[in-house]
C-alpha cells in the first residue's frame, strides 16, 4: 500500500464512523459494509505500520538528543542534569512530537477495534438475510 497522509487516515475513519449506524439502507447493504470495514482495518493498520516506524525513528532522535544534551548539561548530579535536560527546548520539541505520534498510534489502534466490530455486526447481518 502507498504511504497514507494523516489527513487521509481522519477522513477515512470519519466517513467509516458514518456508516456504523445501522439504517434500512446499511442493512440492504450488509455484505458491501463488512466488506468495506475489512478494507478500512487493512487501511489503518497499514498506516499503524508506518506509525511504528515513525516512532522508532522519533525515539532513537529522542534518546540520542538526550545523550547529547545530558553530557553537556550543567548540575552536581544525575537528578539535575535531567532536569536541565527536560527544560532544553530542543529536547521539549522532540520529545513532543514523540508523544503525539504515539497518542495518533493508540487512536488508530481503538479505530481499528471499533471497525473490526463493526464488520462482525454486518457480517453477521449479511448472514441473517
Amino acid at each position: 500500500m502507498s504511504k497514507q497522509d494523516n489527513s487521509d487516515i481522519e477522513k477515512l475513519v470519519e466517513e467509516a464512523v458514518e456508516l456504523i449506524t445501522v439504517t434500512p439502507e446499511g442493512l440492504a447493504l450488509a455484505r458491501e459494509r463488512a466488506a468495506k470495514f475489512l478494507v478500512i482495518q487493512a487501511t489503518l493498520i497499514d498506516y499503524l505500520r508506518q506509525v511504528d516506524e515513525d516512532l522508532a525513528k522519533r525515539s532513537t532522535l529522542k534518546d540520542a538528543t538526550f545523550a547529547n544534551i545530558i553530557s553537556k548539561a550543567k548540575g552536581a548530579n544525575v537528578t539535575e542534569k535531567k532536569i536541565n535536560v527536560a527544560q532544553e527546548e530542543e529536547y521539549s520539541k522532540i520529545r513532543q512530537s514523540y508523544e503525539e505520534l504515539e497518542a495518533e498510534k493508540e487512536w488508530v489502534k481503538n479505530f481499528i477495534r471499533i471497525f473490526e466490530n463493526a464488520h462482525l455486526l454486518y457480517r453477521s447481518m449479511a448472514r441473517e438475510q
